[in-house]
């Protein structure tokens, strides 16, 4: 464990580091030209997009850790810590959160158009306070559950090599006791934990995606949409993490904990998860279709039917996030290819980025009459940004942390082979 700890660090190399840092700059110069020169309200939707992207993938990556503790599986400990990475982006997520709210009347018709109905819950005092108090409680607990999994890792690290984590291990670790007992009860408190952050992870998530996205369109609603939402940021999150994956794997002595045969059962769960998604987006559609209400109707019209700018896109992600992991991910062989899934990662990641984009685009275009599908520098330059953001983030927390959860109980090497 020691030759790993020394030599099995995610860092990121320095040219990777300017360009990520690049992107960051040529995000924020977008945005700020935007706002001045350029189209304010499509700056601000740019900004959304990303904004319920990177924030809710960063969110999903901590649950994927959630959903391992809670059934105390033993093939997903290996992925752990590169799953619970994501978290060091939801800081930034938060501020970017906040900066949303003084772009909502470019965004919300109902902040200067309120419907009479709905004007008790959609306004933007009441909107803001509910989101605030909303993010620091899932955002508290997902911190102390962090902290909670760090701890002993980060502690047995140093045994092995004295100074290990820098100033962020002596940060987390102080007031760190006898680490045996230590270890006992971290592991109660992330037991105790995991099923409230996997409670709230629900709720809050919820509203973020009826305050955020769905009430764009002020006039539609639907008490699927929150399940939808955050079982799409698992998706996300699960793309990504077979990416990551067959990148961890090329480090010495990982490829021992993150087998072939571990790979495989990843990948399955993002079948899961993909079919589960594809599910909601289902039934979605069918209760709207079949009930043909005319405040629910135009939300789907709008996205699905020939003739609208959209609906190339809509059919195009259905390909993409149903009948391609549908038919890719069922085969056992082509799981077991980490090249092969880190590149069906890709291909559902940024599926999943389309998706967030056709629901936020056409509920905002729609208001002015004729919409246009709009893809250009607004779009590119802040997704640039914050992917950069998420990145460095993310590197910068890997690099101070051991990869594999080395005081885990259930970590151990597979017996099934490479």
């Amino acid at each position: 464990m020691k030759e790993i700890l020394e030599r099995s660090s995610l860092h990121l190399p320095s040219g990777w580091k300017v360009l990520l840092w690049v992107f960051v700059l040529a995000g924020v110069l977008m945005f700020i030209i935007g706002l001045t020169i350029g189209s304010a309200e499509r700056t601000w939707e740019a900004l959304l997009i990303n904004v319920v992207f990177w924030g809710g993938l960063a969110q999903a990556g901590v649950m994927l850790s959630v959903i391992w503790q809670i059934t105390d599986a033993k093939w997903g400990r290996p992925f752990k810590r590169l799953a619970e990475g994501f978290g060091a982006f939801l800081p930034v997520a938060f501020a970017m959160f906040i900066l949303v709210f003084f772009g909502g009347k470019y965004l919300y018709e109902w902040v200067e158009n309120p419907m009479e109905i709905k004007a008790g819950y959609l306004n933007m005092g009441f909107f803001v306070s509910r989101n605030i108090l909303g993010f620091l409680l899932m955002y508290g607990i997902t911190f102390f559950f962090l902290a909670a999994s760090l701890k002993p890792d980060l502690a047995y690290a140093r045994k092995l090599i004295p100074g290990w984590g820098g100033g962020f291990a002596d940060w987390l670790l102080k007031g760190y006791g006898e680490h045996e007992a230590e270890v006992i009860r971290l592991e109660l408190l992330s037991r105790r934990l995991a099923p409230a952050l996997g409670i709230v992870y629900a709720f809050i998530t919820s509203l973020i995606a009826f305050d955020f996205v769905m009430s764009l369109d002020q006039e539609w609603f639907s008490t699927l949409f929150g399940v939808f939402f955050f079982v799409g940021n698992l998706y996300s999150a699960l793309a990504l993490m077979l990416i990551l994956v067959n990148s961890a794997r090329k480090l010495p002595g990982i490829s021992e904990y993150m087998t072939i045969t571990r790979l495989n059962d990843l990948a399955k769960l993002t079948f899961a998860i993909a079919m589960l998604w594809s599910y909601m987006v289902f039934s979605q559609y069918l209760v709207i279709w079949y009930s043909n209400l005319p405040e629910e109707t135009p939300f789907l019209v709008t996205r699905s039917i020939a003739d609208t700018p959209w609906f190339n896109l809509f059919w195009t992600l259905f390909v993409v996030l149903f009948l391609f992991p549908f038919v890719g991910l069922l085969p056992r062989t082509v799981c077991r290819m980490p090249k092969l899934m880190a590149a069906y990662g890709v291909i559902l990641w940024v599926g999943q980025w389309w998706a967030h984009y056709l629901l936020v685009v056409p509920s905002i275009q729609d208001r002015h009459g004729e919409s246009h599908f709009l893809f250009g520098p607004h779009e590119i330059l802040v997704t640039l940004g914050f992917g950069g953001a998420f990145f460095l983030c993310y590197f910068a927390f890997m690099s101070r942390v051991p990869l594999l959860p080395i005081s885990d109980k259930h970590l151990c090497k597979s017996w099934h082979g490479h």
